[in-house]
């Protein structure tokens, strides 16, 4: 018979071998049925009908920053299991192991169920309950101490986000208190890669055509796994392998899932994607292979010039700096110009870098030079569709925040997080409210135990605030918690470029909010509206929705398309719009009326357009995002502020001397990079249970060959010593990894959760207790250890992103008295590399220092004014 996941199942519980406890059995038979993958309704239509489910409600995932769509299948009144919506067009009918375990984060045992107030030191553990409005009150009353210190004083109320889905609401609360202090998790993330995008062409993201691609080059992304769109860049990518037969190369320190899948595996050194990138340029150039046409026409920059500042990356420098031969770089480079259509794809692991901008920019002219843009197969513009704001909207800020406006920063501004508690001691900008949301910066960030000293002084941060519904390493430094629902119990609107055919989505309840927790906008107007009780302040009147769903169709209102179909209602029902055909159970791929697979539109730059910027042959055409519509090769806004504005490369002084040789001493010295696992997130699934099974340790990735120089064996007890501290945890002894790297997750270690700690007999916390009879069969013991306590800040002073792969540390077996789990940093090192980060930001000593070739390679004036 098909082994489904039904038949597997049944045919567990036919012989009793392989699923035994029938506790277990039970709490899983509603979802026996869930087919490999999570194939939606339209592989078995019957599942949606019937007496067998209460309502089968369409949603949109928020597991992780993806946006899948999803179904959740609901009876008597409780989630039994969820599956992809095969409407939608980005994730056709899957979710990955993260969104199917997604219903845990409603029945977390640890959730925080009530609003409480802190009643002992911070980070006491000690805690009130509230009623909500106690606890709206309180936070009101802070807010309206600020606001009558009168004009100037607004920005004193802060805001620090992570993954942020309001779809503007949280941005609007701001503006509304008049507050420019709003601090995002994007420097953490892939900041230096927006930075590097964005002045290029105009967005800050692209979607390559996975499926229809002949050759892909992968610059440090784990896409099968862990990458940004996962679910629907994997499902395109493997489509791309199998049906198309693409090659896959991957330039990766680690081996990972995606690496592993690839047809060629390069573990270069950390940081050097930009040099292996040019110097594939170069070979282009050099050998002829490149698009003459597509440069002169839809770039800013000549094929001519751009191949003299080419010549300076030889494939013999980059192996110097990458490792990766000089042979193998020459061939790559000719196989990928030669193989039409090709794409590139990166993410994190170029752009983490103190110079990832650069690098994010010199991996994105592969596919320019070579004229795969916008083309099938190729790197195409991201497809984006938009919603509306509620009207009417508040003003906003007057006067700018150093925290989210830094002068030293100036094309990175907000994107520049992890410098904010530096900052915040520096008193750069006093703070007197703290909001945290969707966020745990005293776990998730680098110098994580420096956020933890900064949040825990009542001087510094005289009242603080959290919307979060787990207790964590952030709402225990916090003041306030007012819980909010979960991913499941909410709305929320969306659209995300997650294919090539753009959507808008919804998130709705799927059950009511367990608890007394509240969605997050109710909880702003309810905060609002006590700060401004009678509108007398000019506030109220930017919040007078009924409730989330009335905010979200006033959202929607007047949609061109999606108003003629039924509006809001539409998406109640569908979760998605627009529908483009159905899922073809066959393909995995959705059809057309004709059963043929949809087809996107390609060559966005090239369509007429009468406002287009880019004049030819008397016609106007769209172009790319940019002021005269073409790509810029040459940035004018990196020249400004006295970056290069062509692609190059920068040695991280931290690994190479000027000369050009490692900084490296000896085997022992390595550089730490991290990474994330595919079923886990940084912060918020370390407590769900399905998860934290698979995934349970974090032990440190250690090439065989210098561990055994080191004298270390597997599962060996070490220590990692950075230059401001050290942990020790267990050697992961493999082949699948730099020799000079050492890798460690930074998605386990939490001390909360009973699940995340593997703590089965700890007593509940005082703030919920929701039942979970499997508590006590928890069988792994958690051996988790974060690294962000012993990161140090620094700042590509281009993006601003975090140098989370730059890090150089001592590996040695553990010491005398070391145990597992042992984690130390001193906080005046951190401060200390604080300081060194801002010497290279752009107005810094040492930036001028590091960047003479800037005057040497501009361009001369007249040469800009031929419009090239």
């Amino acid at each position: 018979m098909d082994l489904t996941r039904r038949n597997f199942v049944k045919l567990g519980l036919a012989t009793g071998a392989a699923l035994a406890i029938e506790s277990k059995l039970a709490s899983f038979a509603n979802a026996a049925d869930l087919e490999l993958g999570g194939r939606g309704s339209a592989v078995n239509p019957d599942r949606i009908t019937g007496s067998k489910w209460d309502k089968v409600v369409p949603y949109t995932c928020l597991v992780c920053n993806i946006e899948d769509g999803g179904l959740a299948f609901v009876k008597n009144g409780r989630i039994k299991k969820l599956e992809g919506n095969d409407k939608h067009v980005s994730t056709r009918g899957r979710l990955c192991a993260k969104g199917n375990a997604g219903m845990w984060h409603v029945y977390d045992p640890d959730r925080i169920l009530y609003p409480l107030r802190r009643v002992g030191p911070r980070g006491s553990g000690k805690w009130k309950r509230v009623s909500w409005d106690e606890a709206i009150a309180e936070v009101a009353g802070k807010i309206k101490e600020v606001l009558d210190r009168g004009e100037g004083h607004q920005n004193e109320i802060m805001i620090k986000w992570g993954r942020n889905r309001s779809g503007g609401a949280a941005e609007r609360f701001m503006a509304t208190l008049g507050s420019n202090t709003i601090v995002n998790h994007t420097s953490i993330c892939e900041a230096s890669k927006k930075i590097g995008m964005q002045p290029t062409w105009g967005p800050d993201i692209e979607t390559p055509d996975f499926a229809n691609t002949k050759y892909i080059l992968n610059f440090g992304s784990n896409i099968l796994e862990a990458a940004y769109f996962m679910n629907p860049y994997s499902q395109r990518l493997a489509e791309g392998l199998v049906d198309n037969k693409a090659k896959l190369v991957t330039f990766d320190v680690r081996l990972s899932n995606t690496a592993g899948r690839s047809d060629e595996w390069f573990p270069i050194f950390p940081g050097t994607d930009g040099i292996v990138a040019l110097a594939m340029a170069n070979v282009i150039m050099q050998e002829g292979l490149y698009d003459r046409e597509f440069l002169d026409t839809w770039t800013n920059y000549p094929a001519d010039k751009l191949k003299e500042h080419l010549k300076q990356y030889t494939p013999e420098m980059a192996e110097r700096y990458s490792g990766m031969s000089a042979k193998d770089i020459r061939r790559i480079a000719v196989e990928f110009a030669t193989a039409k259509p090709a794409t590139t794809y990166t993410y994190r692991g170029p752009a983490k870098h103190l110079y990832g901008s650069y690098n994010e920019r010199a991996t994105m002219l592969l596919p320019i030079i070579t004229g795969n843009i916008e083309v099938r197969g190729g790197y195409c513009l991201p497809r984006g569709m938009g919603y509306n704001q509620p009207q009417p909207k508040p003003p906003g800020a007057k006067e700018p925040s150093y925290l989210s406006t830094p002068p030293d920063y100036p094309l990175a501004e907000h994107k520049v997080s992890q410098l904010v508690p530096f900052w915040i001691k520096e008193g750069k900008q006093k703070i007197s409210v703290y909001f945290n949301y969707m966020s745990c910066e005293a776990f998730t960030n680098p110098a994580a135990s420096y956020w933890q000293e900064v949040l825990s002084d009542e001087k510094l941060i005289p009242f603080s605030v959290t919307f979060s519904n787990q207790m964590n390493e952030t709402t225990n430094l916090m003041d306030i918690v007012l819980p909010d629902a979960s991913f499941l119990e909410r709305h929320d609107p969306e659209s995300m470029p997650s294919s090539l055919w753009p959507w808008v989505g919804i998130r709705q309840p799927v059950i009511k909010p367990l608890g007394e927790s509240i969605e997050f906008r109710e909880v702003l107007k309810m905060i609002v509206q006590k700060v401004d009780p009678d509108g007398s302040r000019g506030m109220r009147k930017y919040w007078e929705f009924k409730d989330g769903e009335d905010y979200l169709r006033q959202q929607f209102d007047g949609i061109a398309g999606l108003k003629e179909v039924g509006g809001y209602d539409f998406l109640k029902e569908n979760g998605v719009w627009p529908i483009y055909g159905k899922l073809d159970p066959a393909t995995g791929k959705i059809a057309d009326k004709n059963g043929l697979p949809i087809e996107p539109e390609y060559g966005l730059h090239r369509k007429e357009d009468p406002n287009g910027k880019v004049k030819m042959n008397g016609k106007s055409y769209k172009g790319f995002g940019t002021s005269d519509g073409k790509i810029h090769i040459y940035v004018d806004e990196y020249e400004k502020y006295g970056f290069n504005p062509l692609p190059v490369f920068k040695p991280h002084p931290w690994h190479w001397n000027e000369d050009g040789t490692s900084k490296l001493k000896g085997p022992e010295e390595m550089v730490m990079t991290t990474f994330k696992w595919n079923v886990q997130t940084q912060s918020r699934t370390q407590n769900i249970k399905l998860l934290s099974e698979i995934v349970h340790s974090n032990h440190a990735w250690m090439n065989a060959a210098t561990a055994g120089k080191l004298g270390i064996k597997n599962n060996d007890l070490i220590r990692i010593t950075s230059p401001v501290g050290y942990m020790v945890t267990k050697a992961r002894v493999t082949q699948g990894i730099n020799p000079r790297v050492i890798a460690v997750s930074n998605t386990l270690g939490s001390k909360f959760g009973r699940v995340a700690t593997g703590r089965k007999d700890a007593a509940p916390g005082m703030w919920g207790d929701i039942p979970d009879p499997e508590l006590k069969d928890l069988w792994w013991t958690t051996e988790g250890v974060n690294p962000n306590v012993i990161i140090p800040v620094s700042a590509d002073p281009i993006g601003g992103s975090q140098g989370w792969y730059d890090t150089v540390v001592k590996v040695e077996k553990a010491k005398a008295g070391d145990k597992f789990g042992d984690v130390k940093a001193d906080n005046a090192r951190h401060f200390e590399f604080y300081k060194q980060t801002m010497d290279y930001a752009y107005t810094g000593k040492m930036h001028r220092k590091m960047h003479p070739e800037v005057k040497v390679e501009k361009l001369p004036e007249p040469e800009l004014k031929k419009g090239h």
